[in-house]
């Protein structure tokens, strides 16, 4: 792991252990998202890694372990390549390290990209029309969908970054490494988009990495969030998630 890497865990990790643990009450892991709620009452909204890019499997031994986890047990599995470990950290993580409700409202801000050229990590499908409405001149790089319009091979997105204004990332950046080990490259853009759910509120350590705006969603309704992500739904399209950016200074 470079010393990027590590010294962003390391934030993360000293960000962690300052807050209080709490035995893990439901786990939910749904097709888009995930959601995990605490003992003591805390919730959080995590990232589910795309089941057309690598089959989700799991052992009965392996998710026992994960629901019988506190908070910051799952947390610590932040630093794993696995799809099911992923979604559960990335749950914790939020809801460990929330946001406050102080963030911009997502149409507001995202006039920042208009008319420029943005490179976007992952073809998101739910997300696609909102770029398009932000009058942004998106490409999007993901081998699942390349060939479809304005989408091309992910081998080509490192190109691409260096030609773009503006770089648009989901939480896989953080699970493949990718975003740890380029902060040189985005801090030569105008700006770089780090997508949730499932991204701890440790805005400090992101910008270190060249992150300037932060896109998560907020909810207090966990019964309708929980309803929404159980049944496969995606948090873009939860009535009872309302997105906001935070900008690093």
């Amino acid at each position: 792991m470079s010393s990027c890497s590590s010294n962003f865990f390391d934030d993360l990790s000293l960000a962690l252990r300052n807050v209080d643990d709490s035995p893990v009450s439901r786990l939910i892991l749904g097709w888009h998202a995930s959601y995990i709620i605490s003992q003591d009452g805390r919730k959080g909204v995590g990232f589910v890694p795309d089941s057309r890019i690598e089959p989700h499997t799991s052992r009965p031994v392996h998710t026992n372990s994960l629901l019988s986890s506190t908070l910051k047990e799952l947390a610590a599995l932040y630093v794993s390549p696995f799809p099911q470990e992923f979604a559960a950290a990335s749950a914790a993580c939020s809801a460990l390290l929330p946001f406050d409700d102080g963030g911009k409202y997502l149409d507001a801000v995202m006039t920042c990209a208009r008319g420029d050229k943005v490179a976007v990590l992952g073809y998101e499908r739910d997300l696609v029309p909102f770029m398009r409405d932000w009058g942004w001149r998106s490409a999007f790089f993901d081998d699942r969908f390349a060939g479809r319009q304005d989408c091309f091979s992910q081998e080509e997105f490192s190109r691409a970054v260096r030609e773009a204004e503006w770089v648009w990332l989901s939480p896989e950046a953080i699970r493949d490494r990718w975003l740890l080990s380029t902060q040189n490259i985005l801090r030569d853009k105008k700006g770089c988009f780090l997508q949730g759910p499932g991204i701890p509120a440790v805005i400090g350590a992101f910008s270190e990495l060249g992150v300037t705006h932060i896109v998560v969603p907020l909810g207090d309704d966990g019964a309708k969030i929980e309803a929404h992500i159980s049944a496969g739904g995606s948090a873009w399209l939860c009535e009872a998630l309302r997105w906001r950016v935070y900008i690093s200074d």
